[in-house]
């Protein structure tokens, strides 16, 4: 055997076992053959349904709220995210890890997939929402377990400790709070606090903020308000960090130069400007033990249009006005925060979705929904005529 020959069978057998325990034998993607069936700008779209009734469902826990675009809804479950053909919930897609998923997400019209990785969810990979192909990928230490929030190109990992926003590309733009690996420890501001909750807003210049709630070593509670894309990632650009009244807050909204905190004991929220000053307080008629504690994964349940924020304790919906963050309306006896349809929200409520108007709150009516069995809180989204909810683990599509 000549030694060229030699070089070669080395050069394959290491290529082979390189392919053998590499991720991409373990990856599997079957991209869409054609377009999602339906179109979702013809008639019914914009249309406020007059009956509802199931079309299919499908298991989905690794997304927290109902995932839809262009024709396709998004599932999450065993290590595969499947864009279903929103009609009929026939899968058009699909991306296969063997690895458990964390997370999966909509952002900058992508679906954002977040996977686990030792003891981290620190694999993500961006799919077409139409066809499934692949875009950017990246890796990183974020805790476990995330949620993300998107706003404009940017996308916010939580973490009780840890956080990260990433740009559309996913190139990192901050990281903030205790590094795994900090080249530079003294360029964080408090690396020793805890994350409640957190939310981000989307800037009318390049980037936005990032706002979060933290509990820190001998303080009461503190809200933090920062750029979500800093001169440098791991050097965090303060716009304004505060201490607020109690032990207990949650971050609801940015919105301007405003930011929304929510606090018990009693139930109240408190608006404060763009250098941390407080510059309203409204009672709120919601039970003090929905605003205790963190809210899961450290989001609140917000649903935001360009006029209204609405967000779900538990079991009161609140309408807040997006310019100046005070509350419009409030709604008990709630299941979710609501989609828009028509000009109306549709408000998941026991036995229905209520119809309101997004203005005043007052119901104009209901269309009955049979959830069977199940009592928990519900997530909504609507595209092409078809209503979304999320029930727990399942999809469920209605028409």
């Amino acid at each position: 055997m000549t030694a060229a020959v030699v070089v070669v069978v080395a050069v394959l057998a290491v290529a082979t076992a390189l392919w053998w325990v590499s991720d991409a034998r373990r990856t599997t993607l079957t991209t869409a053959t054609g377009p999602a069936s339906g179109n979702t700008t013809s008639a019914g779209v914009g249309l406020l349904p007059t009956a509802l009734t199931e079309t299919w469902r499908a298991s989905s826990p690794a997304t927290p709220v109902p995932l839809v675009a262009d024709g396709t809804a998004v599932t999450g479950a065993a290590g595969v995210v499947a864009g279903r053909d929103l009609h009929s919930g026939a899968v058009r897609w699909s991306y296969r890890r063997d690895r458990p998923l964390c997370t999966v997400a909509a952002a900058f019209h992508q679906v954002v997939a977040v996977y686990h990785r030792s003891e981290t969810c620190g694999e993500v990979t961006t799919l077409g929402w139409d066809d499934g192909r692949r875009g950017p990928q990246r890796t990183g230490p974020v805790e476990t377990p995330t949620q993300l929030v998107s706003a404009g190109n940017q996308v916010a990992a939580t973490g009780r400790r840890y956080l990260e926003v990433w740009r559309s590309d996913l190139v990192r733009t901050l990281v903030y709070g205790r590094l795994p690996t900090p080249v530079q420890p003294a360029t964080q501001p408090r690396p020793d606090c805890v994350h409640d909750s957190m939310t981000l807003s989307n800037g009318k210049q390049a980037g936005g903020k990032l706002a979060v709630v933290e509990k820190c070593p001998g303080e009461s509670v503190r809200l933090t308000v920062q750029r979500a894309d800093p001169k440098e990632p791991d050097h965090p650009e303060v716009i304004f960090s505060t201490l607020l009244s109690g032990q207990q807050a949650q971050v609801i909204a940015l919105s301007g130069e405003r930011a929304a905190v929510v606090l018990p004991d009693p139930a109240r929220l408190a608006v404060l400007d763009g250098q941390g000053k407080e510059v309203a307080e409204y009672p709120l008629a919601v039970p003090d033990a929905e605003l205790r504690g963190a809210p899961p994964r450290g989001l609140a349940d917000v649903t935001q249009t360009p006029t209204e924020v609405y967000w779900f304790t538990g079991s009161v919906t609140v309408a807040l006005d997006t310019g100046d963050l005070r509350p419009r309306w409030t709604r008990a006896g709630s299941l979710g925060a609501g989609s828009e349809v028509a000009g109306r929200l549709l408000l998941p409520v026991p036995g229905a979705l209520a119809v309101l108007d997004t203005t005043t709150g007052k119901q104009l009516g209901a269309l009955p929904v049979d959830r069977g069995g199940y009592r928990g809180p519900v997530g909504t989204a609507s595209s092409g005529g078809i209503v979304l909810e999320q029930r727990g683990d399942t999809l469920v599509a209605l028409r």
